[in-house]
């Protein structure tokens, strides 16, 4: 869909699926919601990934950036403005917040959990 007929349909009141690839951060940095698209790209530890659905888990995000096993890894979300936030395993991270940034991951300690 071409960014013109993508504005129609915003216009028009209908959200419509962009077939592209959205950068979430370049969404974050413009302060702007990020629409429905075929895919998002998203930064785990400064690496790029796309995922094809805008909600993914924390699981999900460290299985993808293949830091395995999850259980092993701490996950924290950056959105724009804010300070980073845990996110669990098992939360649900909706991509199209406005301000979803990027993650950072970090190896447990051998004290936690």
């Amino acid at each position: 869909m071409s960014e013109e007929a993508y504005k129609e349909a915003v216009d028009a009141g209908e959200e419509a699926v962009l077939d592209e690839i959205i950068d979430l951060e370049e969404f974050a940095k413009r302060g702007e919601r990020p629409p429905l698209a075929r895919g998002y790209r998203i930064r785990v530890n400064g690496e790029p990934y796309v995922i094809q659905k805008p909600t993914i888990t924390g699981r999900e995000v460290l299985v993808l950036a293949g830091l395995v096993p999850p259980e092993d890894y701490t996950l924290r979300i950056k959105a724009a403005g804010a300070k980073p936030e845990k996110v669990a395993l098992d939360e649900k991270v909706d991509l199209r917040k406005p301000g979803v940034e990027k993650f950072k991951a970090l190896p447990r300690d051998q004290t936690e959990g």
